[in-house]
């Protein structure tokens, strides 16, 4: 599109014509890949910038060339993990981050810190065959986090405990509760929608002014991984205490075991069943 091609006397209409023709050439060119939903009108000239900004990133991108991380940042020479020392392959595994750092690579390791060995064996066996973008972009990062590679189950239902417990006694849960399956079971086995969960845990919320002195601990997580690849079933349980303050102030106390089930689907643990002092399906 040419900068001064002009659609319309008036530059405001000129813009929204031009903006609206941007937006055909993405869809056209990308398809479905492309989205241009925004909640709130907003002035064209930022539209504008942004669609020209999108249109220059995608065009980049078309006809990249790609390699492996370890052509990208030049193939250092490097030793077997059997044949390095501990200390020795610790300095080598910082040695390879700040190297990728240099080359705009950054692979961050997120439920560690995990064993020097566990770390290199990982850079030079796995993840040097990552595929990348041949020559870094400018300003731009290729970042990866080592537990998509190697998911970290206990650490990811210990999150979700946590989060679940904190969200409990805050009383925060929501329809966006991504730690709520879309369906649970109740004590009794049958089924509910997220909605009725929901419902049903306000109304135990409703019956108290709010929550106080909160505590739990996580001791044990247990977890088995199905046949069917990123699904499982998993558990998280300890003891835990709270207050339940009333209206008219006075505090009821509860503690006791709890405990926490979850399934694993498409790589995310969400919880489906709880077992909570003082919580009654």
């Amino acid at each position: 599109m040419q900068e001064d091609e002009k659609f319309s006397d008036d530059p405001l209409e000129n813009l929204r014509i031009e903006n609206e023709l941007l937006k055909i050439k993405l869809k056209a060119q990308f398809g479905e890949a492309f989205q241009m939903g925004m909640g709130e009108e907003i002035p064209p000239e930022i539209e504008n910038q942004f669609l020209k900004n999108v249109l220059a990133f995608e065009q980049a991108h078309t006809n990249t060339e790609y390699t492996t991380v370890y052509e990208r940042i030049g193939k250092p020479a490097y030793k077997p993990a059997g044949k390095l020392t501990k200390e020795e392959m610790k300095e080598a595994s910082a040695a390879l981050l700040t190297l990728m750092e240099e080359q705009q690579i950054n692979l961050d390791f997120c439920d560690g810190p995990y064993d020097d060995e566990i770390v290199y064996r990982f850079i030079t066996e796995e993840f040097f065959k990552q595929e990348v973008e041949k020559a870094p972009v400018d300003g731009m990062n290729s970042c990866f986090i080592y537990e998509d590679f190697h998911p970290n189950h206990t650490a990811d239902i210990a999150k979700r405990a946590h989060e679940f417990l904190q969200n409990f006694f805050t009383a925060a849960f929501n329809e966006h509760s991504i730690e709520l399956a879309d369906d649970v079971i109740t004590a009794d086995g049958q089924q509910l929608t997220k909605e009725a969960l929901l419902k049903k845990m306000h109304l135990y919320f409703d019956a108290y002014e709010h929550f106080t002195n909160d505590a739990w601990t996580i001791p044990t997580i247990d977890y088995k991984l199905q046949e069917v690849e990123g699904t499982g079933m998993g558990f998280a349980e300890g003891m835990c205490k709270y207050d339940a303050l009333l209206d008219n102030k006075e505090a009821l106390h509860f503690e006791g075991p709890y405990k926490i089930y979850m399934r694993l689907e498409y790589g995310l643990w969400q919880v489906f069943y709880f077992v909570l002092p003082g919580f009654k399906w």
